[in-house]
């Protein structure tokens, strides 16, 4: 794991529960990851669906196919963070499906329309967006192929989630997005300190909130520029050498 990969270690370990097995024509088979859980991971990691990350408005392409059959690509770009990191994803289904005759249960040969082909496509694409990123990284690099992967990963979450029902009232570090949140509700507070003393009461306040919560040391030191800069801005009411004290200031 490095600095640069981060965000894909994070994000690249699926729980098989969130899985399920898959049989196309032609004998391909694999393994699909739930949709609801790529999305919850992002959530997660990022925040709120249209906050934290999000989804651009699609564009489809219907292509007409072989005989009477008819396909739909979709083109979606999904961003995170901010919305100078975008990545993209087509994804495909068949609006006009050929159906063999089966004279087991006495149906004849058929072309079927398929009503939910466009949102099967607009997933598609999503989950291939968010890919790029790594989310469910494991299983599109076939390592769910070895069943002694798949065996290993199911104990972690299993005991993941063991370890959670127990240390459930337990602070758990938050997410980059919600710390991000978190520093414009310092900015907001900082509208209404009109004093020494009302910095000195933010300071306290954020900085038992950055250490029940895991704040990085990144955020906190960012929280705190924002503190002097606010200090800086009042008129002088202590001398010049006296600093903001707190324990996390060191």
């Amino acid at each position: 794991m490095s600095d640069k990969t981060a965000l894909w270690d994070k994000l690249g370990k699926t729980d098989p529960a969130h899985t399920k097995q898959f049989k196309r024509g032609g004998g391909f088979s694999g393994t699909a990851i739930k949709p609801m859980w790529s999305y919850r991971r992002m959530t997660e990691e990022f925040g709120s669906c249209g906050e934290g990350w999000g989804i651009n408005e699609p564009s489809f392409q219907v292509v007409p196919g072989d005989n009477k059959e008819v396909l739909v690509y979709c083109t979606v770009s999904v961003w995170y963070e901010s919305a100078s990191k975008t990545v993209y994803g087509v994804g495909g289904d068949k609006i006009v499906t050929h159906i063999k005759a089966n004279d087991q249960y006495k149906r004849p040969e058929r072309w079927e329309n398929d009503d939910e082909a466009f949102k099967k496509a607009y997933t598609d694409a999503v989950t291939n967006a968010l890919k790029m990123i790594g989310v469910g990284a494991d299983v599109h690099m076939g390592m769910f192929d070895d069943s002694k992967y798949v065996n290993t990963v199911a104990k972690e979450f299993e005991d993941e989630k063991k370890g959670g029902a127990k240390a459930k009232d337990e602070p758990k570090p938050i997410s980059a997005a919600e710390q991000k949140r978190q520093l414009a509700e310092i900015d907001n507070d900082l509208m209404d300190a009109h004093s020494e003393v009302d910095v000195k009461r933010l300071v306290d306040i954020w900085a038992n909130i950055a250490e029940r919560d895991g704040w990085s040391t990144e955020y906190w030191n960012e929280a705190r520029r924002r503190f002097a800069a606010k200090r800086s801005a009042l008129p002088k009411m202590v001398t010049d050498g006296e600093a903001l004290q707190h324990p996390l200031n060191a």
